[in-house]
């Protein structure tokens, strides 16, 4: 390494909102359920038919429009087709100070890109790793929440808004590629490689009622896999454990990955009260919960540090080192040497772009992977994502599609809300 830090290329890959569980009131307020001889709750639900879900699929099209209008807004600023494509990704993304999203010398290649893309018409091609399935933490996306939900929806229906905005100011078109994830992490994060697939499925069929044509684009990801990747990830492995070992910023990455993971991995929990405890052991609040069972996470815990190099090293040696988002990209009938790499977790000069509308019921940096879509009624209703155990120690609504049963997004009300932030604050 010579006497230069590796932690840039290890750097964690997981935005701490993926351990937000473990700072949620509501975990702490069911363990005292729990231990006190209650259960969780169980999530009352209502059944909509056909005709109410379009509805809400429509609200969704009015709670864009404002982000869209601001899009438009800030491509006005300027005059130079270049900054007005620039301005309207910036607008459309979050954490911009951590992606360095005005340092020269980190957007460097984006600009050139950028400008390459304009000056020969191509599309604008924003391509980005991301979900493909719901995180196996039962108090996350709970029993309800496997398949493609409203938060999905949402995030979809945000990044078709940022390509349709990015269409009316170049006229060789826009696409977000999303190139999903989860299937590569069977093996280090439990993910079922069957439900994964099956999540995919769901996701194609969803597309037309959401009014997506090509503006979003979601890849099958192990079609693009290269014949090497079981090989090169895990002789890969070797290589990070070494970093870390060598290198105390490494060091300090990787412990901050593993907290993440913790919250992402499967803990193999069928009960739920079972889990309330475990998870709140997890989060470091092993008080009074039985001896075992507080065992039981510390193994957890030291299972997911002992996986963690599998997950470094599938995201950097396999993903980027394999050039597989680039291999989708080609694979699509783009060019990656054209397209822009986006993403769901800060990088310096890797845009990355909302997935939700912001207020108190949509934290911005929340994946959907990770959470439920919410529905706040209220004069103007809101869409947002939370936490199955929310929801549940909330006495929220679960809203089920009539025909199928499949689990579409929790139900609140504005007042609702607003009592549960006094609560979460008074915590």
């Amino acid at each position: 390494m010579d006497g230069a830090s590796a932690a840039p290329r290890y750097q964690s890959a997981v935005t701490q909102p993926a351990a937000a569980l473990a700072k949620a009131p509501e975990l702490l307020a069911a363990k005292r359920r729990v231990l006190s001889g209650g259960r969780l709750p169980p999530a009352s639900a209502r059944l909509a038919e056909p005709a109410e879900v379009d509805g809400f699929l429509r609200e969704l099209d009015q709670a864009i429009r404002p982000f869209e209008d601001a899009l438009r807004k800030a491509a006005a600023r300027h005059a130079d087709r270049s900054a007005q494509l620039k301005a309207i990704i910036k607008k459309a993304s979050i954490q911009t100070s951590k992606t360095r999203f005005e340092d020269p010398r980190d957007m460097a290649e984006f600009d050139a890109r950028l400008e390459r893309v304009v000056r020969r018409g191509e599309p604008i091609v924003l391509a980005m790793p991301e979900g493909g399935g719901k995180v196996p933490v039962p108090l996350k996306t709970g029993r309800f929440g496997r398949g493609p939900d409203f938060a999905e929806f949402l995030g979809l229906k945000m990044r078709a808004a940022l390509a349709r905005i990015l269409r009316e100011f170049h006229p060789g078109g826009a696409h977000v590629i999303v190139v999903p994830d989860t299937c590569l992490h069977t093996r280090d994060m439990g993910f079922s490689a069957e439900e994964t697939r099956g999540h995919l499925r769901k996701l194609w069929r969803d597309m037309p009622r959401l009014g997506i044509r090509d503006e979003v684009i979601v890849a099958d990801t192990l079609a693009y896999l290269p014949e090497a990747w079981d090989r090169v990830v895990q002789r890969s492995v070797a290589e990070v454990v070494a970093s870390i070992a060598e290198d105390a910023a490494v060091r300090e990455a990787a412990a901050a990955q593993a907290r993440s993971l913790m919250f992402i991995k499967d803990g193999g929990l069928s009960d739920e009260d079972e889990a309330v405890l475990f998870y709140a052991a997890v989060s470091g609040h092993p008080e009074g919960i039985p001896a075992g069972l507080v065992a039981e996470a510390m193994a957890f815990q030291a299972a997911t540090e002992r996986v963690t190099p599998l997950y470094m090293a599938i995201n950097h040696h396999g993903i980027r080192g394999l050039g597989l988002i680039e291999r989708a990209v080609d694979g699509l009938g783009f060019s990656s040497a054209s397209y822009l790499r986006a993403s769901v977790h800060a990088k310096p000069g890797c845009p990355r772009p909302a997935l939700s509308v912001f207020h108190a019921l949509a934290p911005v940096a929340l994946l959907p992977m990770h959470a439920l879509g919410v529905r706040v009624i209220d004069r103007t209703p809101r869409w947002g994502l939370s936490f199955d155990v929310v929801g549940r120690m909330r006495g929220w609504k679960a809203v089920c599609e009539a025909a199928t049963g499949r689990f579409l997004f929790y139900e609140t009300t504005h007042e609702d809300v607003e009592m549960a932030a006094a609560g979460r604050a008074a915590s």
